[in-house]
C-alpha cells in the first residue's frame, strides 16, 4: 500500500512541543505515523480552537469533569467517531471505540479504524485527564 497520501508534517514531541533532531532542524514524520499523530492532535483540540480551522477538532473535551453515566459515555463515543468520520484518510465503516478508563478526572479510549485501501487495523490507545 502506498503511504504518502497519509501525509507529511512537523513532529511533536510528548508534551506537544514540537521536535528537534540532533543536528538543531525540526524533525518531520510521514505516512502512518503522521496520520496517528493528526488523529491524536484532532482528538485533542475543541472546535473553534484553531482561528483559520474553526470546524476543526473533537468536542470530547467538553466531557472533562463529566461523570460515568450511560449518556455521557455515549457522547463521548460519538464526539470521537465524529472526529475520525471528518477525516478522510479513515474508512468510517471500520471505526470501534472502546472506553477504557471513564471517570470524571480521566477517560481513556482504545480505537480501531482501517485506513483507506488498507485491510490491516490501526490501533490508538488515547485519552485526557
Amino acid at each position: 500500500m502506498r503511504e504518502d497520501y497519509l501525509g507529511t508534517d512537523i513532529l511533536f514531541d510528548e508534551d506537544g512541543d514540537l521536535a528537534v533532531g540532533q543536528t538543531g532542524d525540526l524533525v518531520c514524520i510521514s505516512g502512518r505515523d503522521c496520520l496517528l499523530q493528526d488523529i491524536r492532535d484532532r482528538l485533542g483540540t475543541l472546535p473553534g480552537d484553531l482561528y483559520a480551522h474553526s470546524d476543526w477538532g473533537c468536542g470530547i473535551g467538553r466531557l472533562l469533569g463529566a461523570l460515568d453515566t450511560p449518556l455521557n459515555r455515549a457522547l463521548a463515543i460519538r464526539y470521537i467517531r465524529q472526529a475520525l468520520e471528518a477525516d478522510p484518510r479513515v474508512r468510517d465503516d471500520t471505526i470501534k471505540i472502546t472506553p477504557i478508563t471513564f471517570t470524571s478526572e480521566v477517560k481513556r479510549f482504545k480505537i480501531h479504524f482501517n485506513l483507506e485501501g488498507s485491510v490491516t487495523p490501526e490501533m490508538l490507545i488515547w485519552g485526557f485527564g
